[in-house]
């Protein structure tokens, strides 16, 4: 591209900004929490924005849950750019300093839920689309938007059963979650366990006829949280995997005067790269077994299995992403999730996926979560970037390799 020709675009870029905030705003007035119809309004409202582009819309549904897809370019491109994201929000819990579903802009500062998480990559996404519409990039480009509805609660009626079917394919793809705009190369994984531990129930003041389940449950408590967790990789910060038990519960809260049938425990288990849900289960059901002997019983519940993932070491896209991203001024270090996300998914499907958003990973899921203006001007930049070396590969053919 000449030097005038990329002016332009810049130009073009920095004219997309207000608008683009504008439609963060109302993206960010749609309380979209699981099991909620701001959910379908919100990908809704990004299909208003981005019908006029021309593409290929279409909706998939699962179990109830909405799951958006735009695509542009020839269907079998080989080539295909896959922008992804999802449109639910975690619950705006805790003390605000504002209303959580109202976009503030103070200064440079943009608050609200989802501005980090990740309704300031969805909005940057669309920006990003418009640039390429009015400069005449666009038609012909292999580009997929997907925006999926329950990233937040599991991806099982979202990115993994469009994958499955093979709703979402491509070559390339980027997870808008907030990377501060550099390079995240993976994430860890996750098993999401609920661990019952049994007894009998009965009356507080004859123990004796009981099974108490609470004191069994501390020591399995105490069993896990000294259970070694050895697996470290130096590409993420802290470098090392995790188990942690995450609430005590005695269903149905009985009454003081009533020892429980049952007490759960909610464990949290990170996965780093080269680690199995598997394997990490195996150290658990041998603590358990140690620990919970008759008269009481144990009970694990898989809430949520979801691998690591990491991109080749070797990884054009990765190497792409980090010229594009210092392009527009920003450092391109590599990094790599704590959390899960949907790149595991879209990296077991064989798709090449790295992770860049605008916003803190910090900023996720707190109170008074967001982002700050430049961090979508960045985004709409990077991602016209992504999507224009997508076309030139288009453009080329089998040589591009």
């Amino acid at each position: 591209m000449s030097p005038a020709s990329q002016a332009a675009l810049q130009n073009e870029i920095d004219d997309e900004l207000e608008p683009t905030l504008d439609f963060l705003g109302r993206l960010i007035a749609e309380a979209s929490v699981e099991g909620t119809d701001a959910i379908t309004r919100t990908q809704q409202m990004i299909a208003s924005a981005a019908r006029p582009l021309g593409g290929r819309e279409a909706v998939h549904t699962y179990d109830g849950v909405p799951n958006l897809m735009i695509d542009w370019g020839s269907p079998d491109s080989a080539e295909r750019l896959l922008l992804t994201g999802h449109a639910d929000v975690v619950p705006a819990d805790g003390p605000w300093p504002s209303p959580p579903f109202t976009m503030t802009r103070s200064g440079t500062t943009l608050t609200g839920r989802g501005t980090a998480d990740m309704k300031g990559g969805l909005a940057a996404y669309v920006g990003a689309l418009n640039v390429l519409a009015r400069t005449g990039q666009l038609d012909g480009t292999p580009i997929s938007l997907v925006v999926t509805g329950d990233e937040e609660v599991g991806s099982q009626h979202g990115m993994m059963p469009l994958l499955r079917e093979g709703k979402t394919r491509g070559r390339w793809a980027v997870c808008a979650e907030p990377t501060n705009l550099d390079v995240y190369t993976g994430n860890r994984g996750v098993v999401s366990l609920r661990i019952s531990v049994t007894g009998r129930a009965g009356h507080a003041g004859l123990p004796h006829v009981c099974a108490n389940p609470i004191p069994v449950a501390a020591r399995l408590v105490t069993a896990l949280d000294s259970l070694p967790v050895t697996a470290t990789d130096p590409r993420f910060d802290p470098p090392s995997a995790t188990l942690t038990v995450t609430s005590v519960a005695v269903p149905g809260r009985p009454s003081m005067a009533t020892i429980p049938g049952e007490v759960q425990l909610a464990v949290d288990r990170r996965l780093l790269p080269g680690e199995t849900p598997q394997g990490a289960l195996e150290p658990i059901r041998q603590a358990i077994a140690a620990v919970v002997t008759d008269p009481f019983g144990a009970r694990i519940d898989v809430l949520r299995a979801w691998p690591p993932y990491m991109a080749a070491d070797d990884d054009p896209l990765v190497r792409l992403a980090q010229e594009i991203v210092r392009s527009v001024g920003r450092r391109g270090s590599l990094g790599a999730d704590l959390a899960a996300d949907d790149s595991s998914w879209l990296g077991d499907a064989g798709i090449s996926t790295i992770l860049c958003g605008p916003g803190a990973p910090g900023e996720a899921h707190t109170a008074g979560e967001r982002i700050d203006v430049s961090d979508v001007r960045d985004a709409i930049a990077i991602y016209v970037g992504l999507c224009l070396a997508a076309r030139e590969r288009e453009l080329a053919g089998p040589a591009a390799g």
